[in-house]
């Protein structure tokens, strides 16, 4: 038996921010979410624009600290810029 965790990455394009969505295998959600397709990436849209509205605005640092603020405490899923 392993205890390294395994991931799956979704990437997309918001706002010509390249994203990834980080999603463990593990995860009792995994299963559903492979299943969403493209309404995934879109409730991943929808987050951002909820919690980061001025995206465009703000500089590779204070996107992710704002990414950082909203992963703190994940456990399973996780949103990354892609190349960082």
């Amino acid at each position: 038996m392993s205890d390294t965790l395994q991931f799956t990455l979704i990437p997309f394009t918001y706002q010509g921010v390249n994203f990834i969505s980080r999603i463990s295998q593990d995860s009792r959600f995994y299963a559903q979410i492979m299943s969403m397709g493209q309404a995934f990436i879109d409730m991943n849209i929808a987050a951002i624009n909820d919690c980061i509205p001025d995206l465009a605005s703000l500089s590779i640092d204070e996107l992710n600290k704002q990414i950082a603020y909203i992963n703190d405490g994940g456990t399973e899923m996780f949103l990354e810029l892609a190349g960082n």
